[in-house]
């Protein structure tokens, strides 16, 4: 077993950790932060560290367990201000939401409408009706997962189409 040294272990890999934790914080303070704590704690290992080749995999392991902890971290600080912190009240829906939600109601529909009739089909059987995949791919006498294909294809086309109301 090798003695590795921690500083050039995480030189090495730094920016394959930095796109690690960068993609999954999308913040580059954060993501400094974090490399931080993942180079303090192999700086804390180093001297019962002896790794069989995979080193790698460890730092991957010390940065995913940095990025875990951080998760849970935030949460017990969100938990803890909404409990001493209730917030402002609610404030009430406005005037007009209750005919935009009737113009996105229709505009759905208009959408379901348009789709060619193999997707709607699928569709409206799964939304309207409840039915599973499986029961809807039974019913129309299609494989699996052709019906999975034409909801995927159906979703993309209803997207689209509502793509003015995001």
């Amino acid at each position: 077993m090798a003695i590795i040294s921690a500083d050039r272990l995480f030189a090495e890999h730094e920016p394959a950790l930095r796109n690690f934790l960068g993609a999954r914080c999308r913040d580059d303070d954060l993501t400094a932060d974090l490399l931080q704590e993942v180079a303090a704690r192999l700086v804390s290992a180093a001297p019962r560290l002896s790794l069989n080749g995979n080193a790698r995999g460890y730092l991957f392991r010390i940065a995913a367990n940095v990025w875990r902890d951080h998760l849970r971290r935030e949460l017990v600080r969100r938990r803890a201000a909404l409990a001493l912190d209730p917030g402002e009240p609610a404030l009430a829906a406005a005037a007009d939401a209750p005919l935009l939600e009737d113009e996105l109601r229709a505009a759905v529909r208009r959408a379901v409408d348009d789709l060619p009739p193999v997707q709607r089909q699928v569709v409206e059987l799964r939304q309207q009706r409840g039915l599973t995949f499986q029961q809807i791919a039974d019913r129309l006498d299609r494989p699996l997962g052709t019906v999975l294909t034409q909801m995927r294809a159906a979703l993309a086309r209803i997207s689209a189409a509502l793509e003015s109301y995001r």
